[in-house]
């Protein structure tokens, strides 16, 4: 897998066929410690994959799932940031002004694929895959990795993500964990 073609990269709504492979994924030691593995999100991935109204965070969470030449590989999630949210000042500086902000989550699952190179292709695909399949007026994205995972904030500048400060958890499964915000803007 050294030679990784973006265009092999693909990405779809989790769903039922994905279920069982998303919580195999979340209970791997690499993704629990930087995950939110609480029930309360679990149980959102659930009613998100059975169609059922979604309460954790906003209730407007998506989850996706990633494939590299037909082999499920990695999770992400999205949701749209809104100024009426409650949210940080850094947050609220950097929210777009011309169309929508989305918050992504990222995480490989596949262990197949760790260490191999696919985070930032995947990363910089799947913004662009959003952008044009899911929300054209989706230009700024927002992710934001524990100070205690500099992997994930390399990969992420890799992928064209610019940090832009830090901030405190206030709640949540991460309260009071130091976080990076790192954004990418596809227009200026």
């Amino acid at each position: 897998m050294k030679n990784i073609d973006p265009d092999q990269i693909y990405f779809e709504k989790a769903g039922i066929k994905h279920q069982d492979i998303i919580f195999q994924w979340l209970a791997l030691p690499h993704i629990q410690e930087f995950w939110d593995n609480t029930e309360e999100h679990k149980n959102d991935i659930l009613n998100f994959i059975q169609g059922r109204k979604q309460h954790y965070f906003y209730g407007t969470t998506m989850y996706w799932v990633g494939y590299y030449d037909s082999q499920p590989f990695c999770f992400i999630l999205t949701d749209q940031i809104l100024s009426s949210q409650n949210i940080t000042n850094l947050h609220r500086a950097y929210l777009s002004q011309s169309g929508h902000t989305i918050s992504l989550d990222f995480g490989i699952g596949n262990i197949n694929f760790l260490g191999k190179g696919f985070a930032s292709p995947t990363l910089k695909a799947f913004v662009k895959f959003y952008h044009r399949n899911i929300d054209h007026e989706a230009d700024t994205f927002f992710i934001d990795p524990d100070e205690d995972n500099p992997r994930a904030i390399h990969i992420y500048k890799k992928a064209g993500f610019e940090m832009v400060g830090d901030f405190t958890m206030e709640s949540g499964f991460f309260e009071g964990k130091k976080t990076y915000l790192l954004i990418k803007k596809l227009y200026e």
